[in-house]
């Protein structure tokens, strides 16, 4: 009498305490549920398929199962099963109460993500899914090494970025900040600028463009280049920030951009100003250059050709 009271209790409380990772309420069972995903993700949730007593499930996957590829946290009184090249097929027995859960395994060994997954069952009194397809969301090894040198690459990008921000925070501004740093003196002239705008119309505005600059400058230091423009939206828009930047010669050599400075977004009704500033060592500035400029996401950008910096008066007199 103890035994089967023990017995008992055990099976209420396997009834009504799911293990980690279950639903907290029942699912809303389905004589023909939905084609169920297998993520290579493992945050998230695991699918669940509805059982009954003495009623047959079978699940077709899209994915070719090995054999024994499939195990089930049941025993064989409770829950009889049948596996095929891509099928498996379930009969749950009486001994499966209304309310408990199972959890089966799948096994897969062709490489690919997920290699193992988990679908939990639950025990229905009355509906249970008579055919679910099972579509494996695969990903290959090589897709997860392309994505973590992508992400070592973004990483690489923030910390330098980080650093150079870190070390302007140290750093004086203004023209005092310039000789502090050995950009100008003497030795290496002082700072040139050149309106390239007006009268010549230097650059040249490429087509497509989702914003023009009412006004430019070029300056030219010892081992910096900048240009700065004061930009307009053409079209009405959401307000438009400066994200990224290349300066490249035309040679298509690519010069190194130090993060970009803008005064305020740039609206409908308001203009403002962005400055683009890259590194340039003494005999490394070959012109002309084309300026990208675009937003998050890249929509909205702008292009300028034929950029050209000023000669510093100290180098042309050398």
């Amino acid at each position: 009498m103890l035994v089967s009271s023990t017995v008992a209790l055990v099976r209420i409380l396997l009834a009504t305490t799911p293990f980690a990772g279950m639903p907290p309420s029942p699912p809303e069972c389905e004589a023909s549920p939905r084609p169920m995903e297998l993520h290579a993700e493992s945050d998230k949730p695991p699918p669940v398929v509805c059982i009954s007593p003495d009623a047959a499930t079978t699940l077709l996957f899209d994915t070719p199962l090995t054999p024994g590829a499939v195990e089930v946290q049941a025993t064989e009184q409770e829950l009889q099963m049948g596996q095929g090249r891509q099928l498996v097929t379930l009969i749950p027995s009486a001994r499966l109460l209304p309310g408990e859960w199972r959890k089966m395994t799948v096994r897969f060994d062709d490489g690919a993500a997920p290699a193992i997954a988990t679908l939990l069952l639950y025990v229905h009194p009355a509906r249970a899914a008579r055919q679910v397809e099972v579509q494996r969301k695969a990903r290959t090894v090589e897709s997860y090494q392309r994505e973590a040198t992508e992400w070592k690459e973004q990483a690489r990008r923030y910390q330098e970025e980080n650093a150079r921000l870190q070390a302007a925070q140290g750093q004086t501004a203004g023209l005092r900040g310039l000789v502090s740093q050995g950009l100008i003196g003497e030795a290496k002239g002082g700072v040139a600028s050149e309106n390239i705008q007006w009268p010549n119309r230097l650059y040249t505005v490429h087509k497509g463009n989702a914003l023009a600059p009412m006004k430019a400058w070029s300056y030219r230091s010892y081992n910096r280049v900048a240009v700065e423009l004061q930009l307009e939206l053409l079209l009405d828009g959401q307000p438009w920030v400066a994200e990224g930047a290349t300066l490249v010669d035309a040679h298509g050599r690519e010069m190194p951009v130090l993060p970009l400075w803008q005064a305020a977004p740039v609206t409908s009704k308001k203009y403002s100003s962005v400055v683009v500033e890259a590194e340039a060592p003494p005999g490394t500035l070959q012109g002309p250059y084309t300026l990208k400029l675009w937003e998050a996401g890249g929509k909205r950008s702008v292009i300028l050709e034929n950029i050209v910096f000023p000669s510093l008066p100290s180098l042309t007199e050398q």
